[in-house]
């Protein structure tokens, strides 16, 4: 939980570079595990915001955004992970009931 204290401390203005910051440093010390845990983190610190109509939860929902976004980027998916994914039907330009 200290990592979500930390989260509110941030001012709202240096809220990007903060987020980096510390991602990068989670990242460092901790690897994967350390960002899931963090995720797991923010969404029950979260959940709890919400519950309670507490104005900061839209904050935390940012955060969820951004950890989302390092790992896309630091973390991409293999190519070969594609290859067991279920094919999506295709889309025809011309509906069948139009011709």
């Amino acid at each position: 939980m200290r990592r979500i204290q930390r989260l509110f401390r941030t001012p709202p203005q240096a809220l990007p570079a903060a987020m980096l910051n510390l991602l990068i440093e989670v990242d460092n010390r901790e690897g994967r595990a350390g960002l899931d845990r963090l995720e797991r983190e923010i969404k029950v610190a979260l959940a709890r915001l919400q519950a309670a109509g507490h104005p900061q939860a839209s904050r935390l929902t940012l955060w969820l955004k951004a950890l989302a976004a390092y790992r896309r980027t630091y973390y991409p998916r293999p190519g070969w992970i594609r290859l067991f994914r279920r094919p999506r039907p295709l889309r025809r330009a011309v509906p069948a009931s139009a011709r």
